[in-house]
């Protein structure tokens, strides 16, 4: 926050933007009014953008399992839907884990003999980082910064997949978002 004296250093009282009254510069509100002095610096489009709710980049439905599916299942399943990722969730409600892409390339080498016979709940990521379809993109864009995830999945009150946000989906709104700025 930037007080309006600062913007007017030079000068002994700052005006309100809400009834123009002179007030001793340093007020953090209008004596006259009592609104606030207080200057907010400006917000460049694309810092606005990532403030949108994570339902403004569309989400695709999540893909879900079992926790009790098959290796085998998992990885036909994301080919044939061309997705990212599924969710593991437990009897098709609660969300218990995600599986990857990336888990294929780091956990699955030296297993796809046995792919039909193992668990995908012995490999995916249990108890992944999630958020609300209302959460701004920002959070997921941190989340994924910060623990190099591609996928966010998105989860109602009772933690039932609702979404995934991938980091695809999020660079895709910004080239938007960013052009039309």
């Amino acid at each position: 926050m930037v007080h309006a004296h600062n913007a007017q250093a030079h000068n002994e009282s700052v005006e309100c933007q809400a009834c123009g009254h002179g007030n001793i510069s340093g007020t953090d509100s209008c004596d006259e009014c009592g609104a606030s002095l207080v200057v907010e610096p400006s917000v460049d489009g694309e810092s606005a953008a990532l403030q949108n709710p994570l339902l403004r980049l569309r989400p695709r439905e999540p893909e879900c399992v079992d926790r009790s599916a098959t290796l085998a299942d998992v990885i036909g399943r994301l080919q044939k839907r061309n997705v990212g990722c599924v969710l593991v969730t437990s009897h098709g409600e609660e969300l218990v884990g995600i599986f990857t892409e990336r888990d294929i390339l780091y956990r699955v080498a030296g297993l796809i003999d046995h792919a039909a016979a193992i668990p995908v709940e012995s490999l995916m990521t249990p108890s992944p980082s999630t958020l609300r379809p209302a959460d701004p993109i920002s959070h997921a864009l941190h989340l994924m910064s910060v623990h190099g995830f591609r996928h966010v999945p998105l989860v109602d009150d009772d933690t039932r997949p609702v979404g995934v946000v991938s980091l695809r989906d999020i660079i895709r709104f910004m080239s938007k978002s960013v052009g039309t700025a």
